[in-house]
Formats: C-alpha cells, structure tokens, sequence
C-alpha cells in the first residue's frame, strides 16, 4: 500500500516545479508582448495623432499665407524681373504690412527663383539666420511647400507658394515664416498631450483586459496540447510493450532498453529533437515484429536460414507502420537501422560506419547490452562486466567504437540502477524521465528563444 500511495504522489511532487516554471514564464511573456503592443500602439498612434496636427496647424498657415498673398497677385501683381522704384516702394509697403500683422519675415521672388525683396520684423533677424540654413524647395506652379521648425523651443512654419498674374500665369514666388504664438503652441501641446494621454490610457487598460483572456486561452492551449502529447506517449508505451508481451518477452526488457539508450544519448550531448526520436525508436524498435506469423516469431529453436529472411522483413514492415503516423516517423531511423552493424555486415541495406544513423548506433548497443545481462529460457543472464567486454570486443566490428567506449563507463551504474527493479517502477521512473524531454521540451525550447531574444534587447 505504501508502494502505491509513493508512486501515486510521487508525479505530482515531479510536476509541480516544471509547473510553477511554465506559470512565471507564461506570465511574463503574455506581459512582455501585451506591454509592447501598448507600447508599439501608443507610439504609433500617438506619432499619427502628433502628425495630424501638425498637418494641420500647416494647413492653417498655408491657408493664411495663400489669403495674404493675394495682395501680390491678380490685378495688382507686378514683373518682379523688372521693378521700378516706384513698385519697389509698394510691394515693400506691403509686405511690411504683413510683417506687423502675421508673418516674422515675407520674401518675393521673382520666376527664376532670385530674391527680389525682404522684410523682416525687428528683432527677429535670428529667425532668418536659422531658416536660411534650411533652404527651401520651390514649388511647382500650381503646388505650396512647407516647412516646420522649432527654435528656442517655439514652434516656425515656412509655407512658399506660387504668385500668380492677371491671366493666372507664374509671377514668382512668395515666401512667409510664421511664429506660431505662445498661447496657440501652449494650446496645441495640451490638446496633444490630453489626446495622447487619452490614447496611451485606452490601449493601457485594453490591453489589462486582455490579459487574463489571452492567459486563460494560452493555458487551454497548452493543456490540450499536454493531454494530446501524453496520450501519444501512453499509446507509444503501450504499443511497445503489447509487441514485447507478443515476442514472449516481458516490459522490462522494453523499459530498460530505453533507459539505457536515453542515458547513453544524455552522455554524449545528444539535441532534444533527436533525444526525442531515440526515445521512441526504443520504446517501437521492433514494432515490426506484429506482422511476423507466430510459428517463426516464437519458435524456441533457431530459425532456419529461410525463416530468418523471414524474421528479417520486420524492419521492412516497422517502417511501414511508422510511415502512417506523422508524429512516429523520428522513430524511423531506429526501427530501420538498429540491426545494421559498424563495418557493414548488417541487415537490411548494411550500411558501414556514420552512415548508419546516430540513434540507431546508439540504441544497438543499448539492445545489446539488455540482452546480454537479461536470463532468457535459452541463456542465463551475463554480468554487466562480462557485457561490457563484449561490446568493447566487437567495437569497430557491430558497434561504434566510440559510443562503445562511452558508454562503458556508465553501463555499470545503470545496470545497478534498473537490474533490481520491478516492472510498475521501470514505468514509474521512465515516465518521469520521458516526460522530461517530451514535456518539457517546447515549454524550454519557448523560454530559451525568449531569454536570447531579451538579452539581445
């Protein structure tokens, strides 16, 4: 009863750091991308609110120089080519005029783009020091131009538009700065800042909103996605060991096997993706065998050189049924290559060396190993030394020489491991270690991504 009762509490003691983990990380990221949408929607709608009415404070002033100009057009326009005093005198007049009522300075320029008189209000020569350093663009005929520019923290437009004659032909062009005043900027900065504020407070407690929708949709995601990926787990395990009770042989051999093989791909650094695959291969490497007739898969004796051909079609017949899953198919490289040997003597293709596929070379050896230390009906069980000698004998022959070399060094520690174990606790202790790289795996490969991208930031 107190086997029972450990085993049963013992999962969740396993699953609640891993959960705890997923929880802060879940948080955080939902956080952090809802803060940057905030911030990237502030920005941009505050830039477009900011844009517009500076647009507009443009068009306010392209609408009073256009007034303005007037004077300088029509019936009353001059050939700015060919003053005399007399017209000089009037335009200057006038363009004073406009000086003491809206504009700092107003320029004229005749049709080929040259000065042909200045006013400037007193004392603000400076104003026309600082916009000569941005030269402006002549306009087309029928077109304006408009320049926006701040100095000593007031708010210039420079707005250029085209003077036109008694016939509505070019004349030459008139030129206005215009100081927006204290009160009209004071004004436009708070209607600006409450619009922003406004906008930024919107997206803010929208996006608060949002918050524990998109965490209580992200958490059914994920559950689902947990429940779907155990079930493929359990389908897997339970797959497996239906092929060994079907070959005479118990799950152990199936659960140590894997344990050995996960062990051994720990050892060398092996990617999760591919620790992944090497699982399953283990848990599915003779699933084949189902379609082997029973006379040849449980017949005591040695197979006969017929029947082994035979026996040997369960490779073939593995792939097949791995094929009609997507998500067995890492399984393949197992399933198909685990009988090749190292030097090419093996069976079905007898590919040599690193063309066999790493998890097949790594799981040969485990395959080896468990039945080398296992007591069979027909063999009593070897000591993990004498096991190890073997491998190391046939290194470079049936095994990678170097997994070989590797995994003697932790082979007696995981024989001592599972050797005495019952079955329901080689289940126990492969679930958890299996959940480790399948569970587990896309909640770190989510927060591996999340931690480069913001040390990157």
């Amino acid at each position: 009863m107190k086997t029972k009762q450990s085993r049963r509490h013992q999962p969740k003691r396993m699953k609640s750091p891993h959960a705890i983990s997923t929880n802060r990380f879940i948080h955080r990221k939902i956080l952090t991308r809802l803060f940057l949408g905030w911030l990237f929607l502030s920005v941009t709608v505050g830039g477009s609110i900011s844009w517009l009415e500076i647009k507009r404070a443009e068009q306010l002033v392209h609408a009073l120089a256009l007034k303005e100009s007037a004077i300088f057009s029509g019936e009353s326009a001059h050939t700015l080519e060919q003053l005399d005093i007399q017209a000089t005198e009037h335009l200057r007049q006038l363009a004073e005029q406009l000086v003491s009522q809206h504009f700092l300075i107003v320029e004229l320029y005749d049709r080929n783009k040259q000065l042909k008189l200045e006013a400037v209000r007193q004392g603000q020569e400076f104003v026309e020091q600082f916009i000569d350093q941005y030269r402006h663009q002549f306009p087309k005929a029928d077109g304006v131009t408009h320049d926006l520019h701040f100095i000593h923290g007031q708010l210039w437009l420079v707005t250029l538009v085209p003077l036109l004659g008694e016939h509505d032909s070019p004349m030459g062009y008139f030129e206005g700065v215009y100081q927006v005043d204290p009160e009209t900027f004071a004004t436009l900065k708070q209607n600006l800042i409450r619009m922003l504020a406004f906008v930024t407070l919107g997206i803010f407690f929208t996006s608060l909103l949002m918050y524990p929708i998109v965490l209580a949709l992200n958490r059914g995601v994920i559950r689902l996605s947990g429940e779907l990926l155990q079930g493929n787990l359990e389908l897997m395990n339970v797959l497996g060991c239906a092929i060994a009770e079907r070959d005479s042989e118990t799950n152990h051999h199936n659960y140590r096997v894997t344990y050995y093989a996960l062990r051994l791909g720990e050892a060398i650094g092996l990617p999760e993706e591919n620790m992944r695959d090497l699982i399953a291969g283990a848990f599915l490497h003779d699933v084949g065998k189902i379609g082997i007739r029973d006379p040849i898969l449980l017949k005591p004796e040695k197979l006969t050189a017929d029947e082994f051909e035979v026996m040997k079609t369960h490779v073939a017949l593995g792939v097949e049924i791995l094929n009609k899953s997507h998500w067995l198919t890492g399984a393949r490289d197992v399933v198909e290559f685990h009988h090749e040997k190292y030097d090419g003597s093996g069976y079905l293709q007898g590919l040599k060396a690193e063309a066999i596929p790493l998890n097949a070379r790594i799981f040969a050896i485990s395959d080896v190993f468990d039945a080398l230390t296992s007591q069979r009906p027909y063999k009593d069980a070897w000591s993990a030394v004498d096991a190890i000698a073997k491998l190391i004998k046939e290194g470079g022959s049936h095994f990678d020489p170097q997994l070989v070399t590797i995994f003697a060094k932790i082979a007696p520690r995981l024989h001592q491991e599972v050797n005495d174990l019952g079955e329901s606790q080689l289940e126990a202790m492969l679930q958890g270690l299996v959940g480790e790289h399948f569970l587990n795996t896309a909640f770190k490969a989510r927060k591996a991504r999340y931690e480069v991208a913001r040390t990157s930031a």
